[in-house]
This record gives C-alpha cells, sequence and structure tokens, in this order.
C-alpha cells in the first residue's frame, strides 16, 4: 500500500493547492485568470479528478496482473509517437530483453551521464534558454529525455550516495539553465525517495531532500509563482474535461503528439506549452472511458511495488506528472522499467531455483 499512500498524499496535496489557487485566494485566482480563461469554480475538474483517482486506486487495489506480451506491445505501440527514433530505440531494447539483457541497469551510467553532458551540448551549439527564451521551446523535447534519462540514472545506477548528491546539484545548474524548473522534480523526486525509503534515519534524509527541494523552488521563482502554475494546470484540466466529456476531443491525438502541451495550449488559442494535470490526457483523448487508463496506472504503480528501484522511479514519475501531464514518452519510460523488472526478478527467480 506504500504507492498508494505516497502517490495519495501528492495528488491531494495537488488537489489543494490547486483548489486553493483557483478558488480561495483572490489575488492567485486574478493572475490565474489574466490567460483569458472564462471564470469558474473548477468544481467539475475537481469532481471528474476524484473519479479518475477512485479508478486509479482501483486498478491499485485490484491484484490484476499484466503479461510480459502485453507490456511489451504496449511499449512499442507507444513509441510509434516519436517514429522513426522512438519505435527503433524501443525495438532494440525489446530485443535486449529477449535476450535477457538489461539494458535499464547495464546502461543506467550512461543516462545519468547523458543527462548532464546532453543539455551542455544543446546549450553550446544552441544557446542557453536562460539567456535566449526564444529558445525555451525549442530546446523542450530534448530537455525532458535528458531529464527521464537522468531520473532513470539516479535510481538504477550503483554511485555512492556521496556521487548522486553531487549529480544532482550538477543537474540542478544544468536544467536551470534550461528555465522548465519542473524538470529539476525529475532529479530530486527520486534521489529524495530513494533515500527516504532506503534509510533507517528518514526524517533526516527528508528534510536534508526537502531543504535542496526549497532551494530549487526559490532557484525558480516564488512560492506564489508556484500556486499560480498549478492552479493555472488545473485550470487546464477543468477546461479539458468541460469540452472533452463524454467521449473525449482528441481521440488519441493527444497521448501520440510529438508536443502535447503545445497541441492542447493551440486548443485554447495559445502558441505556447499547456502542462493538463495527471489525468487531463485520458480526458482529452478518451472521456469518460479515460478511467480505463486510470485504472491501468494503478496497476503499473502496484506493479512496480516488486523492487524498490523500479518503484522509486515509477513513482517518481508519476509524481512529476501530477503537473506535467501524462504523455506517451513518460508511460514509454513507465512501461520499460516494468519490463525489465520482470527480467531482472525471473533471472533471479531463475538463479535460486
Amino acid at each position: 500500500m506504500r504507492g498508494l499512500k505516497i502517490f495519495s498524499l501528492a495528488f491531494f496535496g495537488y488537489l489543494f493547492l490547486a483548489l486553493y489557487s483557483n478558488y480561495l485566494d483572490e489575488d492567485l485566482r486574478a493572475v490565474v485568470y489574466q490567460r483569458g480563461f472564462v471564470p469558474s469554480t473548477v468544481l467539475l475538474g475537481f469532481v471528474v479528478a476524484l473519479v479518475f483517482f477512485m479508478a486509479f486506486a482501483a486498478g491499485y487495489l485490484s491484484g490484476f496482473q499484466l503479461p510480459a506480451s502485453f507490456l511489451i506491445s504496449l511499449f512499442l505501440i507507444l513509441s510509434i509517437h516519436d517514429f522513426p527514433d522512438a519505435f527503433l530505440i524501443a525495438f532494440v531494447a525489446v530485443i535486449g530483453y529477449y535476450l535477457k539483457i538489461d539494458v535499464v541497469e547495464k546502461f543506467s551510467t550512461l543516462a545519468l551521464l547523458l543527462s548532464i553532458l546532453g543539455p551542455i551540448l544543446f546549450y553550446l551549439s544552441v544557446g542557453v534558454p536562460l539567456f535566449h527564451w526564444g529558445l525555451r521551446y525549442k530546446l523542450v523535447g530534448p530537455l525532458v529525455l535528458f531529464a527521464l534519462l537522468g531520473a532513470g540514472g539516479m535510481v538504477y545506477s550503483k554511485f555512492s550516495a556521496r556521487v548522486k548528491t553531487l549529480f544532482l546539484l550538477a543537474y540542478s545548474v544544468v536544467y536551470f539553465l534550461g528555465t522548465f524548473r519542473s524538470l529539476l522534480l525529475l532529479g530530486y523526486l527520486p534521489y529524495l525517495l530513494d533515500y527516504t525509503l532506503k534509510r533507517k534515519r528518514k526524517w533526516g534524509v527528508a528534510l536534508f531532500g526537502s531543504t535542496l527541494l526549497v532551494m530549487v523552488l526559490v532557484m525558480s521563482g516564488s512560492i506564489s509563482a508556484l500556486l499560480v502554475r498549478i492552479g493555472f494546470t488545473f485550470l487546464v484540466f477543468h477546461n479539458l474535461v468541460r469540452i472533452s466529456l463524454p467521449w473525449g476531443y482528441f481521440h488519441g491525438s493527444v497521448l501520440f503528439s510529438e508536443g502535447p502541451r503545445a497541441l492542447v495550449s493551440q486548443l485554447f488559442g495559445a502558441s505556447t506549452h499547456y502542462t493538463y494535470f495527471f489525468f487531463g490526457q485520458a480526458v482529452a483523448d478518451f472521456g469518460i472511458l479515460g478511467v480505463l487508463e486510470a485504472f491501468l496506472l494503478g496497476v503499473f504503480l502496484r506493479e512496480s511495488e516488486k523492487e524498490h528501484e523500479t518503484f522509486v522511479f515509477v513513482s517518481s514519475l508519476m509524481i512529476y506528472a501530477l503537473d506535467s501531464g501524462i504523455d506517451a514518452l513518460i508511460l514509454m519510460f513507465i512501461v520499460g522499467a516494468l519490463i525489465f523488472q520482470n527480467l531482472r526478478l525471473n533471472t533471479k527467480g531463475a538463479e535460486i531455483s
């Protein structure tokens, strides 16, 4: 039950902040609605979020078992969102699975290094978004990919706590230059979750990690700016609910888009990127049938608990996606982690027998 407890704490904490920004604080509400949305109490979005959370919890508690063939098929289908590049990488990973090569652990150190060196190379060749604001959305795709690799490397690599702490400091600087403070969470969440769940002196580690996280928030903007972001994200979700019920609006286009947040912003007449909350994609694509996706996400979280590292990784991605929203790339990383978790568990079981 620890997965559901941790996610529930994050989920309802986020919901409270969203409602506070949209409904309880008049000053924040005025800022949130500056972008042209019709004033709303967002109660429809709140109710739908609760319904989808119940489906998520039902999936977690169901005991439903996912066969490896289903996960592999889903992994390959999701990779179509960035064809042919993502598909080729996914195809090679699947071949590795059948050859019993654990590409997740084998290349975790490389992933960690790429998450730092990749953005630096982009900054040197294209420019630094912090100093050239026009580059911000041009580099968002590669930065998200490298940040996800960093989250995986943070969890699966065998470096000591000291080395990972140094990496986290470097990670903070690199992604702060990229201007997307949400990507900083992809480094801090697995770091904090891993050591909080592993260590006996949990409160000391949690306090240290929380202090670092507060430092990131201070570097990235004020608390009020964070609340405005959360409030606006949930307002976007509310409007997606209003437009997409009962049977969906995009019918899979958000999930399989290379730029889902740009696609959502275009729906509302903007040319930027709108984050859309954890269940936003499911609602926008499938309407009320999106509860099936929510159910599946709950199953994914429970399945991840079979191994500490995979649980930390999957939980971190889901908590991160509370604000950003689910997309094909995030789901690919989650499903891929589950696939190779099964490989490791099967290998260990064979060795024991």
